[in-house]
Parts: structure tokens; sequence; C-alpha cells
């Protein structure tokens, strides 16, 4: 059975692809989500609510970057702790093979070929001297194969140790680059932690009818049974479920959600792993265009992204919004910065 494809009223339509195309040119921070003809105190609360989201998302995600530094650090350690192995074992199996061409040359000094031979072990490129017909000659069959063999050994010691050391470098390179995105991320989080302590305080000092205000608009009794196939509408209603319960910055669920964290908890609970944060999440599945965008679709704003929700049809999307609020479905706004399907 196909999945019902979302209708988009025209407005939302041209609203969608103004937003897009409007990408490049949109904030650098999270537009605030302010109900039409709010008060001035609402506006506020709005604003101190967007920072504060603002924060928290590249918080996280300068968090989720040091996990993937760290990753790759220790994953070039480890290669390079390999390398030094293999380039041990090189240098070990050059040792043993040193030691036969040593009774290579005292049988030859017996036999008479230390001339040749001592020419070979004494030059500075033997390999040029084994090219010689004439000094090749000079050395038995079984001789000339223990010869080889050193120089074989050699020369994958060598290289051995030269990747290792280029390793090495590697691993270097990739710790510094995870302790300048730990240095970030402990920035980011201590400005996250002052843009929601300060919109903390401008929820705790609101009125109650500015809170009021701030949550009107949207629904928090939308159908959970919308009919579809697939992974993505199997997230969204368990994610409609989730419907009446507290915005909380950094939250996951399953008591309390951001926006990304609704979005992570839901496709969790269909086996799906998604990345933390918002502007991470606008990476996966594939891109849509907004006048194709189906109930399921993972709808973002602002640009940078910071925000998403679940579109739902109609016009109409599924949203944790802002402190103060609920997990609610809300009418799409305009500042769409990217429509993403995820499929498996």
């Amino acid at each position: 059975m196909a999945r019902p494809p979302g209708a988009l009223v025209a407005s939302l339509v041209a609203a969608l692809v103004a937003g897009l195309l409007a990408a490049g040119a949109a904030p650098a921070t999270a537009d605030p989500i302010v109900p039409p003809g709010a008060s001035d105190a609402v506006t506020a609360l709005a604003q101190a609510n967007a920072r504060a989201a603002d924060a928290t998302e590249a918080s996280l995600d300068a968090a989720e970057q040091l996990e993937v530094r760290q990753g790759e650090a220790d994953r070039t350690r480890r290669e390079a702790d390999d390398a030094r192995v293999v380039a041990d074992a090189a240098r070990a199996e050059r040792d043993r093979a040193f030691v036969d061409v040593d009774q290579v040359s005292r049988a030859a000094y017996q036999g008479g070929q230390l001339d040749a031979l001592g020419a070979l072990l004494g030059s500075e490129s033997p390999q040029a001297y084994l090219d010689r017909t004439a000094l090749l000659d000079s050395i038995s069959e079984d001789n000339r194969a223990i010869v080889q063999r050193f120089l074989d050994a050699t020369a994958a010691a060598e290289g051995s140790e030269r990747d290792a050391a280029a390793r090495a470098l590697d691993a270097e390179r990739s710790a510094s680059d995870a302790q300048r995105t730990a240095d970030d991320a402990a920035r980011r989080k201590v400005d996250a932690d002052r843009e929601v302590a300060a919109a903390e305080r401008a929820l705790a000092e609101a009125s109650p009818d500015t809170l009021a205000a701030l949550r009107s608009g949207g629904t928090t009794a939308y159908p959970t049974d919308i009919p579809g196939v697939g992974i993505a509408m199997d997230a969204l209603r368990v994610a409609l479920t989730q419907q009446g319960k507290p915005y909380v910055w950094g939250a996951t669920g399953p008591s309390t959600y951001d926006c990304s964290g609704l979005v992570q908890w839901a496709y969790r609970q269909v086996g799906v792993g998604l990345p933390r944060v918002s502007r991470q999440q606008a990476l996966v599945g594939v891109p849509v265009a907004p006048q194709d965008a189906q109930p399921g679709d993972l709808i973002f704003f602002n640009s940078p992204v910071s925000h998403v929700g679940f579109y739902v049809g109609g016009g109409k999307f599924l949203e944790a919004p802002q402190s103060g609020d609920v997990v609610k479905v809300s009418n799409v706004r305009s500042n769409v910065t990217g429509v993403r399907r995820i499929v498996l």
C-alpha cells in the first residue's frame, strides 16, 4: 500500500519554497516562535527561548563532534600501534636474514668468494650489485636467495617504519583536533548554560497570561492513527503519542523533550538510530522538495538548522517548540530550510 502524499496547501508550499530559497540569507540564530499579535513580554520570552535553544543545539553539536574526533584519534592511534608492530616484525625478519647472510659471508670466505660477496655486502646499494650478472654468477643459487631475502626484509622494515611514523603523525593530528573540539564544546556549554539560565529566569518571572500566550496555537489532540506504511510513518505515529509533554532544553524523553530529542526518541522506538542534534539530523535520509513532502518527513527550520519536527500533512507539523510549551501539532512556519525523508 502506497503512503498517501501530504497535501500542502498552496500558501504553505510558497512559504516552504521561500524558506528554502532564502536559506543562505537566513539569520545565524534561531527565529523566535512568536504567536501572532504577541505582546512585548511574550516576544521577549520567545527570543530568550530561541537564544537558549540555539546555544543548546550548538553545545550538543560540539559534544557530538568531539565524540567523532576522539573516535578518529583512538582509531589512528591503534593503526599507528599496529604499524609499529609490523615494523618490529619486519626488523626482526631483517635481523634473522642478516645472520644467514653472515653465514654466507663466512662460507664465501672459505670458498674463495670473499671479494665478490664482500663487495655486495659492503656497498651502499646491494641491489645494484645483484643486478650484475657477473656477481650473481659468483654466488650459488642458495646463497643468492638468502641475500635476496635480507634485501627484501630490509626494504620491508624500512617501509613499515615509514608507515608507522606517518600513522603516528596522523594520530597526533587527530588527538589535536579532538582537543580543539573539546575546548570548543566547553566554551559552547558555558554559553548554552548562560542562555538557558537567562531564559529560565525570564520564564520564572513571566505572568500566567504571558505563558498562556506563549503556548497559544497548535493542538495536543492530533490523531495518532495516521494511515500509511514505512519507517517514517511508524516513527511519526510513535511521536504523536507524546503530545502534551513539556519541552525542556536538551531533553530526549520519555517525559520531556527538545525538538531533536523528540525526533531521535521516536526513531529509536522503531529501531532506527539518528544523530542527537537537528543540524546533524538534517544530513540523514534523502532530500525532498517541499511540494512533495509527505507525512513522516522531517522538516527543518533556521540557518544553521536549529529546529526540527515531523510533517503530518495539511500544512502542519509535530514539534517540541520551546520552553514553556509542550509537544504539539502546529502550522508550518515560513523559515523552513529543508525537508528530509528517512528510508531504509
